[in-house]
């Protein structure tokens, strides 16, 4: 059964079998290093999945129109909403690793403890949790510097049918660094958005924020403008900012004691080491922090 999925994920993705190792999955490394059951029953959770398919794993995401799961098998997963603040459908300790690859930028700091929280309720002694997210650090300094090359995605929506797709109004490759910027955390306050807040924030006016309020007020300040309505009209917008500190804080916050920043593909796990499948999206761009119940 397992075989047959796998060859069948893997004509989803394009993948000519006779060129690929089809243990891409690393299964005798979980085989090894876990109890059956917690195969069996895919206790692995990759919250804010998408489309992500591992035959040990469980998919937590809230599928909508803006996310779609086109794929039989990834949709099988538990259907969850972070905004809801309601508790995640799984019994106390019995999750071996909880996993979130750039998803917490697209919820408030509210939901975002309480999914953490939710994670350390999950996880079992020893389990693990790692959290990706963009750092917003390194977009302030290449803000700061003037930086264009480092939001090299711009391209990527630059033709109409493209930039449209995402609820822009013009093309990226066009637009002030101020707000590309601003994009990355708060799209519905920068004038990018073509549903945001009726009164966005000009790059007079951001570049005036970061002069006169501390840092992480400012962010807070845009943040802030950015409506739960709205973005659960757009749940592809960015609505909150991240750095390693925050992180840290609010896993603490969580319950969680042992703490440590990592790095891309640097994972404590061996399974999550596996950038086929793990921290894909923008590695040069994002933080990674782990933490051990």
């Amino acid at each position: 059964m397992i075989k047959n999925v796998i060859n069948k994920t893997l004509r989803r993705l394009g993948v000519e079998l006779k060129k690929v190792d089809k243990d891409i999955f690393n299964l005798k490394l979980y085989k090894k290093l876990y109890a059956e059951k917690s195969l069996e029953f895919k206790r692995f959770y990759n919250v804010g999945a998408g489309n992500f398919y591992h035959p040990y794993w469980t998919n937590i995401d809230y599928y909508s129109d803006w996310y779609k799961s086109n794929d039989k098998f990834t949709s099988k997963g538990i259907h969850h909403d972070l905004f809801s603040l309601t508790r995640i459908p799984l019994d106390n300790g019995i999750a071996e690793i909880v996993y979130s690859s750039h998803t917490i930028e697209h919820i408030k700091d509210e939901h975002a403890q309480f999914f953490f929280s939710e994670a350390h309720r999950i996880l079992k002694n020893d389990g693990l949790i790692r959290i990706t997210a963009p750092d917003i650090d390194l977009h302030y300094r290449a803000y700061k510097k003037n930086d264009l090359d480092f939001f090299y995605w711009r391209d990527w929506y630059s033709r109409e049918k493209d930039y449209k797709r995402i609820n822009l109004n013009q093309p990226l490759n066009g637009a002030s660094i101020e707000q590309l910027f601003l994009q990355r955390f708060a799209t519905a306050a920068s004038i990018l958005h073509a549903h945001g807040v009726k009164t966005k924030i000009s790059d007079e006016e951001l570049n005036g924020i970061f002069q006169e309020l501390k840092y992480e007020d400012a962010l807070n300040y845009c943040c802030d403008k950015c409506t739960i309505e709205i973005q659960k009209k757009n749940p592809g917008n960015h609505t909150n900012w991240w750095n390693n500190e925050k992180v840290i804080n609010m896993l603490k916050k969580a319950g969680f004691k042992d703490i440590w920043i990592s790095g891309h593909g640097q994972s404590q796990s061996p399974v999550l080491r596996n950038n086929s499948l793990f921290d894909s999206t923008h590695p040069k761009i994002s933080l990674y922090i782990e933490a051990m119940k």
